[in-house]
């Protein structure tokens, strides 16, 4: 779930991601790599389409049970058309194509969904946003209600984002330098090879460090506790669970590289 409610955009992002094994047996330690972009295209009338490919691949460390729990990938193409209705409103209206699975195969590991949300500007600097999240998951139709704001609290303090997918609150520390608190919740499902699915979830709460070695290119390192992490294997659309695993919480430490603008 991404709703690019930020203020930036990363032409170029890539993000890896170690979770490391905790002190539980079933605390499993994994790999996540994530590679996208923001590509936006201003009209005349204030109206704005942002393309955002990505690819993300997931290694879970499974020791002999890779039928359960094998490396699965996903290749995504969210477009979004953000446009105002007013001085104070504006809509964004977003269409997700993604193909995940273990193989990327586009007739059995396709999903279709969206978001779409409304921002309430309550004054210069402060948005409010409500709206939905939609997705056409191998275990069902998921929905989930958003809420978020994007809000500039001074010259040196940030905080945005659109819940329960991502909030973040930023700090300048300097021209170069930014400091700050994510949380991201995470659910997603893969269609396996044998005709199974496998539903991922975590709830990653981190903080992190921007240092920009040059105007438009930032290099973060975001340590990070992962809670409430669900691992599930099942068949059918209706929640048929053939394995409910707890992950377990656990450490994770991720570092990134991007070409940003500041917007």
């Amino acid at each position: 779930m991404d709703s690019n409610a930020q203020p930036y955009l990363d032409l170029l992002n890539v993000r890896y991601l170690h979770a490391f094994k905790g002190k539980q047996a079933n605390a499993t330690p994994f790999n996540h790599l994530y590679i996208g972009s923001d590509i936006p295209v201003r009209f005349k009338s204030g109206a704005i389409i942002l393309i955002s490919p990505f690819f993300e691949n997931w290694n879970i460390d499974s020791a002999g049970n890779k039928n359960f729990l094998p490396a699965v990938s996903s290749i995504a193409l969210p477009v979004g058309v953000f446009f105002p209705l007013s001085n104070k409103w504006s809509m964004n209206i977003t269409a997700i194509a993604r193909i995940n699975g273990q193989d990327i195969d586009i007739n059995d590991a396709s999903q279709i969904g969206g978001i779409v949300f409304a921002s309430y500007q309550r004054k210069a600097g402060q948005k409010f946003r409500l709206g939905v999240y939609v997705n056409n998951d191998f275990f069902g139709v998921f929905v989930i209600p958003l809420v978020g704001m994007d809000w500039r609290i001074d010259s040196n303090n940030y905080l945005f984002g659109l819940l329960p997918g991502r909030l973040t609150f930023e700090h300048k520390l300097s021209g170069n330098l930014y400091a700050g608190a994510t949380f991201r919740a995470i659910t997603n499902s893969y269609r396996l090879s044998n005709g199974n699915y496998l539903r991922i979830d975590d709830n990653q709460l981190s903080a992190f460090l921007d240092f920009y070695p040059a105007k438009r290119v930032v290099v973060t390192l975001e340590p990070g506790y992962g809670i409430f992490r669900k691992l599930r294997s099942g068949y059918g659309r209706n929640k048929n669970y053939i394995t409910d695993y707890n992950w377990d919480d656990g450490l994770f430490i991720k570092l990134s590289a991007s070409y940003r603008i500041r917007l």
